[in-house]
């Protein structure tokens, strides 16, 4: 931080209720977006409210600083990142407010996906759709005038707003809409003709409204029919600044003008925005077609059914949805080269299913080759087919070499009836640039979002872009289209808007100087007179990297670069729906630092020096380092499964490598050193965990939350009480089906009987089993707490151990999903080699085991019944090992056994993580539908295989949670003593 970045946080921070950053950490995670850009701030600033928002501007202006809004940054323009003040809108003010059935007032960072749930009980919804909604803030589409598959039926944002909160560069603060000119002849109410009295803010703001309506009259009239002819309308169009029919012979509609303006004219403190009856009933029909040009044809057929969405795929992204989901695999042939979806709603199911198939009728009509892969009005199949798009656009990062699908000419607009002509023309230009390019499209209002494939862009061949997209408008220009439909003009597409709209663009810049005579609200975006500005503040590519970053991880800078340069920015780890798990942290606390893209940002400034690599064992890094629990759900749902958490796991190992482990942390990952004491003076041990003035004294002491229900020790460990006959080492060679037993620290010291109870299932199986007695615990604890030298020497025992079975290809069982994780992904990453990558290759978590032997016909289903019912609870580790619950589907062929799946998200605990004092409260946070549904259900028991998920479940509940395992040992009738394990736990500090 220097000293014009240290005194502009001091003053911001005396101004503003909100918060205020400058250090370098959290000026590099704002430095990028989903764009190609890259440009660090001064500063970022997280406002509360309006007044926050005044005072910033107040205070740039004075300063002469430029000011850059910024919703979620999944813009890909570079729109919403600058050399400036940057603030995030989504942090804070994120409130709103139904007024009538027609309208809501919503503040900038509301998310629209959010806002659409609490609308939709009422039936009610806010039209546009961006793809991105379980992401996008409705700021941000203000910004942009979002549109989305929709438009053709519903518009764009710009269509859907009554009045817009605006405060200027100076911080004049007030709210447009359509407004009347004739007030332009009315005194402003509570104006005082003295010179010697300050006007009031508000007196101030009607002013300054009236000035600027004066002002854009004029203008408009005065250009009125240069408007007419150069502004496209009819197809999606935010390129510009939007003139066309604002203006009516007496009224002038501001609120519509700056839908789309990118945060150039003003900020945005609210809108109240139209909200529409939510359509009662929905349909989808998938068409494949055998050419790109046949679904482009298809297309004006289908317009003329009125549909409400109609989508167009290339053959790269089926490709791609094919290997993401088996549904699709099965849905889609091969030999689709490209397909239609197409969307109809009504009144009732039956109009649905005849709407649609008036339009497969249509085409097949026109196309008797087409397939027609799936038609259905089904809520859930409906949702399905519309994560094709969804899902699969960005997940286009995965495909394999050096060329990246790049986003710069992503968002062009053409009249839907000159789609073909257009995608014929692009494809030339792409031959003549010897690139190939995706298509995707909301073909039915001729809205195209093409990404060329180019290698990382740099200074030498940065100029292929620039000529790319200079042949690619020109063709745009020839079909009467716009080169930007509904992302923004941003970095990207400013240098061409004179090419588009030849001498209004004089006006555009008319009408910055009218708003923003200082030019400092979002600077260079739309209004700028450097023609190359599309490949300025390119993101730096690092030739050398920084030789001060030592790696701890089994990785090569250049493979960290490229680990962290897969994250294309889309921001999808930013999302909060139910569906999803992802970043449970981020959920709670919803800021950039806590999100995983932030900590690929990181490194990606580490690597090209924007970074001091100093700073990668700093505080800061540590405080976004730690927002990661391990939890690995993040890699499971981001589109370019970028792995996060090894990247959290370095920043924290080079925080402890530097500056020592923290008390606490040093406690919890070494829980099973103390795992031997605790059972041997187990007596001692449980009156402690059971007491609450020994718990206040171990939260002093330890660190652990005196209100955390802990288990309790067992009074002999199970390695020291399993048969020896199971501990002698087998003979190399031995029978195949031999099992090794990974027991771990859970089981091992705290419920022996799990282990047990795995050990009879697998006995009672016939499968032969070997415990290596002097293995250790998986020290997980220890990896995600990032005590890498002490966690490396632990994984260094385990392989020397369990390498030669592995090789000999004997199965590495585990109870402990976390330990199923730490063997399989993170010891190859802490010890590389051939025994780690053939360990990892044979561990299974125990539930998997189980079900590969079901699948072979090779496991006993002789399962007494169990009379009862259960809630069963997925851990994110499990989901992090496989698609499905194997534990759960065995539980569901015990007879009379009712398993309930609870859809509540992590559990928060996150091994040690909802044990420590500091972070015990966030971890109940994370968890608490979990916890709330465990103190209301009604049924016998929960189930889940983490230890510490059962944890949480118990910890303000007093129904039981079970291990499955146990629970199929006991259908088996090899352990009637865990009937013990099903009684209600009365215990306050103590699990079951």
């Amino acid at each position: 931080m220097d000293r014009q970045q240290q005194r502009i946080a001091e003053d911001l921070s005396s101004l503003i209720a909100g918060d205020v950053r400058c250090d370098p950490v959290s000026l590099s995670i704002y430095s990028s977006d989903a764009s190609l850009y890259q440009m660090p701030p001064l500063c970022v600033a997280y406002p509360r409210d309006r007044e926050d928002m005044i005072a910033i501007a107040r205070y740039a202006s004075e300063m002469h600083i430029p000011i850059i809004p910024r919703g979620a940054g999944t813009g890909l323009v570079g729109d919403a990142i600058g050399t400036g003040i940057v603030i995030d809108c989504s942090r804070f003010m994120t409130g709103f407010e139904l007024l009538n059935d027609n309208l809501i007032l919503v503040q900038p960072g509301v998310v629209h996906a959010r806002l659409n749930r609490y609308l939709k009980p009422l039936g009610l919804y806010f039209p546009p759709d961006p793809s991105n909604t379980e992401v996008t803030t409705v700021g941000s589409m203000l910004a942009i005038d979002a549109a989305g598959s929709r438009a053709i039926r519903v518009g764009s944002t710009r269509d859907h707003v009554n009045r817009i909160e605006v405060v200027l560069a100076d911080g004049t603060c007030f709210d447009v809409g359509n407004e009347s000119l004739s007030i332009l002849n009315q005194p402003v109410a509570g104006s005082s003709t003295s010179l010697l009295s300050e006007p009031s803010p508000e007196v101030r703001g009607e002013q300054t409204r009236r000035t600027i309506l004066s002002k854009m009259s004029k203008l408009l009239t005065d250009n009125a029919q240069l408007i007419q002819e150069k502004q496209r309308t009819g197809i999606p169009n935010c390129s510009g600044y939007f003139l066309k029919g604002i203006k009516s012979r007496d009224h002038l509609n501001l609120a519509r003008m700056l839908v789309g303006s990118e945060g150039t004219l003003g900020l945005f403190t609210s809108a109240i925005l139209h909200v529409s009856p939510l359509p009662a009933h929905r349909g989808v029909a998938l068409l494949l077609f055998g050419d790109l040009s046949s679904a482009i044809k298809a297309v004006q057929t289908i317009i003329q059914e009125q549909p409400s969405a109609c989508d167009l795929l290339d053959r790269r992204l089926l490709s791609l949805a094919r290997d993401a989901d088996p549904r699709f695999a099965s849905l889609i042939s091969p030999a689709a080269e490209a397909a239609l979806l197409v969307e109809q709603v009504g009144f009732s199911d039956a109009q649905v299913q005849q709407r649609l198939h008036n339009v497969t009728l249509a085409v097949k009509n026109i196309n008797s080759r087409v397939v027609v892969a799936m038609e259905t009005h089904q809520p859930d199949e409906v949702d399905f087919l519309w994560s094709l798009p969804q899902k699969v656009v960005p997940s286009l990062s995965r495909l394999p070499g050096e060329s990246r699908p790049q986003p710069f000419v992503e968002d062009i607009a053409v009249p839907p009836e000159r789609l073909n002509e257009f995608s014929q023309k692009a494809q030339k230009v792409f031959q003549r640039h010897e690139v190939t390019a995706t298509f995707y499209a909301h073909a039915a209002s001729g809205q195209i979002h093409l990404r060329p494939f180019l290698p990382a862009l740099t200074e030498q061949n940065a100029p292929i872009l620039e000529s790319i997209a200079r042949d690619l408008y020109q063709t745009v220009f020839s079909v009467n289209g716009t080169i930007s439909g509904e992302h923004g003009d941003g970095l990207a597409r400013t240098a061409f808007l004179r090419s588009q709209y030849g001498d209004l663009y004089r006006v555009f810049r008319e009408v910055k100087d009218i708003f923003d005579p200082s030019n400092l609200l979002n600077p260079g975006k739309i209004i700028n007179d450097d023609p190359h500005v599309t490949i300025r503040n390119l993101r730096p590519v690092p030739e050398k990297f920084p030789e001060l970053i030592d790696l701890q991880l089994n990785w090569t800078p250049q493979e960290l670069q490229n680990e962290a340069s897969r994250c294309n920015g889309c921001g999808s780890c930013r999302r909060q729906d139910d569906g999803s798990r992802m970043c449970p942290v981020f959920r709670i606390e919803p800021v950039e630092e806590a999100s995983p893209r932030a900590k690929a940002n990181l490194f990606r400034g580490l690597l090209s020096g924007a970074i001091h690599p100093n700073e990668l064992s700093s505080q800061d890094t540590k405080r976004l380092a730690d927002t990661c629990v391990n939890c690995k759900q993040c890699v499971l749902d981001c589109p370019s499964s970028v792995n996060i958490p090894q990247m959290a796991i370095e920043a924290k190992a080079a925080y402890v490598s530097a500056n020592g482990l923290d008390h606490t942390d040093w406690i919890l990952s070494r829980a099973h050193s103390f795992g031997a004491l605790g059972s041997t003076l187990s007596m001692a041990a449980n009156w402690a965990i059971n007491n609450s003035t020994a718990r206040w004294v171990m939260e002093k002491m330890m660190g652990i939350h005196r209100h955390r229900k802990l288990p309790l020790f067992s009074r002999r460990s199970f390695l020291r009480s399993v048969p020896r006959k199971l501990t002698k080492r087998p003979r190399p060679g031995s029978d195949p089906d031999l099992v090794i037993f990974f027991v771990d620290y859970y089981a091992n010291y705290h419920d022996p009987e799990l282990a047990h109870a795995l050990l009879a299932i697998l006995q009672h199986n016939q499968i032969p089993v070997y415990i290596p007695p002097l293995q250790l615990a998986s020290g997980m604890a220890m990896v995600s707490a990032g005590d890498l030298i002490a966690a490396r020497s632990l994984a260094k025992e385990n392989i020397q151990i369990l390498s030669e079975f592995a090789r000999e290809g004997h199965r590495i069982v585990c109870t402990e999903p976390a330990a199923a994780i730490c063997l399989k992904q993170e010891y190859p990453m802490l010890v590389p080699g051939e025994d780690s990558e053939v360990i990892a290759s044979q561990v299974l978590e125990a539930g998997e085991y189980l079900w590969e032997r079901r699948e072979s016909g090779r496991l006993r289903t002789d399962f007494g019944r169990l009379a009862m019912e259960l809630d069963y609870h997925t851990p994110c580790h499990i989901k992090a090992l496989s698609s499905r619950s194997a534990l759960k589907e065995l539980l569901a062929l015990i007879p009379e056994l009712q398993v309930n799946t609870i859809e509540k998200g992590c559990s928060g605990m996150a091994g040690t993580y909802g044990l420590a004092r500091e972070t015990f409260e966030t971890s109940k946070q994370i968890g608490q539908e979990l916890i709330d549904h465990m103190k209301i259900t009604n049924v016998h028991a929960g189930a889940t295989e983490c230890s510490s998920c059962k944890m949480q479940m118990e910890q303000e509940s007093a129904i039981p949670t079970i291990h499955p395992i146990k629970l199929l040992a006991l259908s088996y009738g090899l352990m009637p003593e865990l009937e013990r394990s099903l009684q209600p736990q009365k215990k306050k500090l103590v699990v079951s």
